[in-house]
């Protein structure tokens, strides 16, 4: 089967291209075309503004946590059956994990797919000279695979001429459009990037005004045939989509505003290993669900700490599950969720308390990580390992006995093991190490058969 796809790429970070790429999904999604998103590197927020545009689940693309055969995996499986894929890039387009490789860059990840790129350009402050910018994105790369451009924020319809008169002239690429600046199209930002989709708009006008700002601005049918012209087939069984789905266990995922920061496909290979989730919410729910164990994801828990503190009820039985064992694996918001407090700006909110320590809202810590178990834990024996990625700004400070989850390749200890519990400011991709989560359902049905 023919798989049509296309890439949304930036010539960098803020120049528009989660706007541009979450609304040509939402415009191609109302003329009746089954999209699938997917956004390459790791991140948690724009999947979100892809589902609610698409109504499909979007899936991360990365070649560092994962590899090419992965990164082709997870692309060919979800693309099959749907009309069209729309990749949004991360960064600038050549962005990646650092050094002259490109590894993990829309670059890397568009050779690696054979995808034609769409780049994303910000004329808000120039003319003309956009053209060079293109030009630049063009030579660096002997081959690129650059197919059009979308210019982005201009100023009027003379200033979108102008440029686009520029681009095609210097760099024979073609301007499939040309938006103007709109702040009722922005994306709000924060510490660690974009507000979350649920908080843009409750009431889904932001989307539509997004798609009617695109589908004035942009020609869509143009993108439609690139995608075509450049399709490809994919015929091979992968190791990840390999369904041998066991007995069934039960595992609690915290979701709310606090926590929603999950890969997707971390969510699908425990569910091949018999995990059925069930989702609770910390800030509202006085019980926890029946369930054999619990999985608290990263997000934005310090904008909630109030809520999450006052639910004192929840947060006591989930320490006493802890204390009795039930596997429990936390990652980031979770972390901090289970230490003892959290301290904003000098005031303390008390939290689970299971990890002798107080989080500090300061300290921004980013970057990929290849992580092997300090000491055998909840989802890794004693030397294992997996890889992931750290994003957070705060910092975690111990004040009693530190056991490590994890130890980086520079030395560096992270996390916590105790018990049945597994935590650490590591986002872990499940992907890099599928018996990670293998392990961690083992161990939830495990506890069910104990208890």
């Amino acid at each position: 089967m023919n798989i049509n796809g296309i890439m949304i790429a930036g010539t960098s970070s803020g120049s528009g291209k989660t706007t541009v790429s979450t609304g040509i999904m939402k415009a191609l999604s109302d003329k009746g075309f089954n999209v699938q998103p997917f956004k390459v590197g790791p991140d948690y927020i724009d999947p979100g503004f892809h589902r609610i545009a698409t109504g499909n689940r979007s899936y991360n693309l990365d070649s560092v946590m994962g590899s090419p055969e992965i990164v082709k995996e997870i692309y060919y499986h979800n693309s099959t059956g749907k009309d069209i894929s729309v990749v949004e890039g991360v960064m600038g387009f050549y962005d990646g994990s650092g050094g002259l490789n490109f590894r993990g860059s829309s670059s890397e990840i568009s050779r690696i797919l054979h995808l034609p790129v769409i780049l994303v350009v910000d004329i808000s402050a120039s003319g003309q000279s956009a053209a060079a910018t293109v030009r630049g994105f063009m030579d660096l790369d002997r081959k690129p695979l650059i197919k059009g451009v979308i210019m982005n924020r201009a100023g009027s319809d003379f200033h979108c001429k102008m440029v686009r008169d520029a681009i095609e002239h210097y760099t024979g690429i073609k301007v499939l459009g040309c938006m103007k600046r709109d702040e009722n199209i922005k994306i709000n930002s924060r510490h660690l990037g974009l507000v979350t989709a649920s908080e843009q708009d409750d009431d889904n006008n932001y989307y539509k005004r997004l798609e009617e700002n695109i589908s004035s601005s942009i020609d869509l049918d143009s993108i439609i045939k690139i995608s075509k012209k450049y399709g490809s087939e994919w015929n091979k069984e992968g190791r990840i989509y390999n369904f041998r789905k066991k007995e069934t266990t039960r595992i609690g995922i915290a979701y709310n505003q606090a926590f929603s920061f999950y890969y997707n496909e971390n969510i699908e290979i425990l569910e091949k290993y018999g995990a059925e989730p069930v989702y609770f919410d910390p800030a509202t729910d006085k019980s926890l669900p029946d369930v054999d164990g619990l999985y608290i994801g990263g997000g934005y828990p310090e904008l909630h700490a109030r809520e999450l503190s006052e639910n004192k009820t929840l947060m006591w039985e989930i320490k006493n599950k802890i204390e009795n064992g039930m596997p429990v694996f936390a990652e980031c918001g979770g972390y901090m969720y289970l230490s003892d407090s959290i301290n904003i700006d000098g005031r303390e909110f008390p939290m689970v308390g299971s990890i002798p320590a107080t989080v500090h809202m300061k300290g921004l810590s980013l970057g990929y990580r290849d992580a092997t178990a300090a000491s055998s834990g909840i989802i890794l024996k004693n030397g294992g390992k997996i890889r992931g990625h750290e994003f957070h700004y705060s910092r975690i400070e111990f004040h009693g006995k530190e056991q490590p989850a994890y130890i980086f390749k520079n030395g560096t200890y992270e996390g916590y093991n105790y018990k049945g519990l597994t935590a650490g400011y590591l986002h872990v991709y499940f992907p890099s190490n599928q018996n990670a989560a293998r392990r961690f359902v083992s161990k939830c049905r495990n506890y069910r058969k104990k208890s």
